[in-house]
C-alpha cells in the first residue's frame, strides 16, 4: 500500500489473550474522502478503531498518520497529530451548555501540549476555542440550541452536538463510530449532508463505521468490509453492493434495494 495523505493501516492484528479480534486488516482513509468500514456485529470494527487511536496495542501491523508511524504513539499524542474520534455511546457533559460541550472539543484536542495552559487557558486560546465552537455549531446547524443543555435535546440533536465537538478539535482525520445510531430517516439524511460538507469545505478525511447501509452507500467513496475480524472485500459502493461475497456475509438481500 503506497503512502497516503491521511491514515494508513497495514496488516493490523489485534488479540485479546487467545482470541484474535482483528487479523490482517489493511485500509487507507485519505483526506478529502469518506471511507466506510462495515461488517456485522462482532466483526472487529470498533477494535480496529481502538487500535488506530491507541486504546489497544496491536499484536502486529503498522499504523501511519500523514507519513508518520504512530503504531506505538500514546493516544493523546495521536490526537495532537490530527486524529479525532467519536464513540458508539455518546459522552456529553450534561451540566454544560451545548456551546460549552462543543468548545471542549478544541480544548481536548490541545490537552497534553501544555497541561498548565489546558487548566488555565490564556485569553487568546480561549478566544480561539470560542471561535472554533461557533464555527462548528454553524456547520452542524445547531447554533440555535447553543445555550441549551444536552439533556433537553433529542437523540438526533445530541449526535450533532457530538459531531460538532469533534469538529471543533480541528482534527484532520475523524473516526466516527456508529454516528447515525438513534436517528430517524430525516436526521440521518441531514447528518450525511453535514459529513459531506465537512470533507468538501475542510478537506478532512473520515473513516466511518456505520450499520445504516443507505447512509454508507450515499456518502462513502470507498468501503472496506470486515467479517469475523478479517477483511473480506474492499471497493467502491457499487462494487460492494454487487459483491456476492459481501451479500452472503453481511448485506443480504437488502443490498439490491440500496441506491449508490
Amino acid at each position: 500500500m503506497s503512502d497516503v495523505d491521511g491514515l494508513q493501516v497495514s496488516d493490523l492484528t489485534v488479540r485479546y489473550g487467545g482470541l484474535t479480534a482483528v487479523e490482517g486488516q489493511s485500509l487507507a482513509a485519505p483526506r478529502g474522502r469518506i471511507t466506510g468500514l462495515i461488517g456485522p456485529n462482532g466483526a472487529g470494527k470498533t477494535t480496529t478503531f481502538n487500535a488506530i487511536t491507541g486504546v489497544v496495542r496491536p499484536a502486529a501491523g503498522r499504523i501511519v498518520l500523514f507519513g508518520e508511524d504512530i503504531t506505538r504513539v500514546p493516544p493523546q499524542a495521536r490526537a495532537l497529530k490530527g486524529l479525532g474520534r467519536t464513540f458508539q455511546r455518546m459522552e456529553l457533559f450534561e451540566t454544560l451548555s451545548v456551546r460549552e460541550n462543543v468548545a471542549m472539543g478544541r480544548e481536548a484536542a490541545q490537552a497534553g501540549r501544555n497541561p498548565l495552559r489546558h487548566l488555565a487557558a490564556r485569553p487568546v486560546e480561549a478566544r480561539l476555542a470560542a471561535r472554533a465552537a461557533e464555527e462548528s455549531l454553524e456547520l452542524c446547524g445547531i447554533t440555535g440550541m447553543a445555550n441549551r443543555r444536552p439533556a433537553d435535546l433529542s437523540t438526533g440533536q445530541r449526535r450533532l452536538v457530538e459531531l460538532a465537538r469533534v469538529v471543533a478539535g480541528e482534527f484532520r482525520i475523524l473516526l466516527l463510530d456508529e454516528p447515525s445510531s438513534g436517528l430517524d430517516g430525516a436526521e440521518t439524511q441531514r447528518f450525511g449532508q453535514i459529513l459531506q460538507t465537512l470533507v468538501a469545505e475542510r478537506g478532512i478525511g473520515i473513516l466511518l463505521v456505520e450499520h445504516d447501509m443507505a447512509l454508507v452507500m450515499r456518502v462513502c467513496e470507498y468501503i472496506h468490509v470486515l467479517d469475523f475480524g478479517r477483511p473480506i472485500f474492499e471497493g467502491t459502493p457499487r462494487a460492494v453492493q454487487t459483491s456476492e461475497l459481501v451479500r452472503s456475509a453481511y448485506l443480504g438481500s437488502e443490498t439490491a434495494e440500496l441506491a449508490v
